[in-house]
């Protein structure tokens, strides 16, 4: 029997790495190759650790799928899926791959390993969507997955000039994608907020929605819980980064993390170390992930999944991070 204490702690690793802002902040390469050192932790051999290479660090449910061999170098994006057992995103040298415990013998889920033609080159950003997965190329939005091809009709308005894309990972499955400092929604419930199509700077979709205005203020709307929709007075002003997490959403201003919505596995009950100093945050389904401006990775909330057992090899460096119910760091 796992107690709600064990399930509520907190775990701090300290990374090599400085990173710049977002919820998935990239560093830049000659930053991120800066520094090559060796770390002992305990429990495990010295090892050399090279930050920048481009390598997936995963870790969580015992029964999500591997990272594959493409995923241990050269790697510049990564997106979570919303199932341990279903799929994962990478961008590699312009190209999109995907792994996961596919069920090929299901129509559905062999559809959602397939990436399109499209998608194999001179692809800039992903995000997956539940039963879908999106890629950016060239300001167009491409799609992927659903249960047949009508699903897969993309407003006109998302084929050029898109800039930022973000996918809904839980109950529903839809699309935003960010324009001219607006935004657009694709398969959602409910409509996007006349206050959200101009001066949006960035977005996040989890089964709400969230974006961030130019003035440092959150939004957010969806069919979810009432709670999850109030944004609180701190998250009017100031804010540089959002993420939608699993009936909560995370915002980082001043360094630290905001947190509402639903806490009944902690997910409010931000750590110290996440409350200065913070440069990137990811919020999970239960457990939510930060990134410290001096290298340190903090989990909380939920580890019934083993998202706060963060491995050594964290220890070498991240220049992005990602969670889901697998949580993710990219090397």
């Amino acid at each position: 029997m796992i107690s709600r204490r064990q399930l509520m702690r907190t775990v701090a690793v300290g990374l090599p790495a400085a990173v710049l802002g977002g919820t998935l902040s990239q560093v830049p390469a000659a930053q991120a190759h800066s520094r090559t050192r060796s770390i002992t932790a305990e429990g495990y051999e010295q090892q050399a650790c090279a930050p920048g290479s481009g390598k997936i660090l995963q870790w969580g449910p015992a029964s999500a799928p591997a990272v594959p061999a493409a995923g241990l170098s050269g790697v510049t994006a990564i997106s979570t899926g919303a199932c341990a057992n279903l799929y994962n995103l990478m961008l590699k040298n312009g190209q999109v791959a995907t792994w996961g415990n596919f069920n090929l013998n299901d129509p559905n889920q062999q559809r959602l390993s397939r990436v399109p033609v499209a998608a194999t080159r001179d692809v800039t950003a992903i995000a997956t969507a539940g039963a879908y997965a999106f890629a950016l190329r060239d300001g167009g939005v491409i799609v992927w997955g659903g249960t047949r091809d009508t699903q897969l009709t993309l407003p006109e308005a998302a084929k050029s000039g898109v800039t930022a894309i973000a996918g809904a990972n839980g109950g529903s499955s839809y699309g935003l994608f960010l324009k001219d400092g607006g935004v657009i929604q694709w398969n959602g419930y409910v409509a996007v907020p006349d206050e959200a199509k101009e001066g949006i700077v960035a977005i996040s979709a989890r089964q709400h929605a969230l974006a961030l205005r130019e003035d440092g203020r959150v939004i957010t709307w969806g069919p979810n819980l009432p709670a999850n929709l109030m944004v609180p007075a701190e998250a009017q002003s100031g804010v540089t980064a959002i993420s939608a997490g699993n009936g909560f959403s995370l915002a980082l201003k001043n360094g630290a993390v905001l947190a509402w919505g639903n806490n009944e596995y902690g997910q409010l009950e931000v750590p110290y170390e996440a409350q200065t100093d913070v440069v990137a945050i990811s919020a999970g389904n239960l457990a939510s992930m930060a990134l410290t401006a001096d290298g340190k990775i903090v989990t909380w909330a939920y580890n019934f999944y083993k998202q706060l057992d963060i491995p050594a090899e964290a220890h070498c460096g991240a220049s992005a991070i990602s969670c889901g119910y697998v949580c993710m760091v990219l090397l």
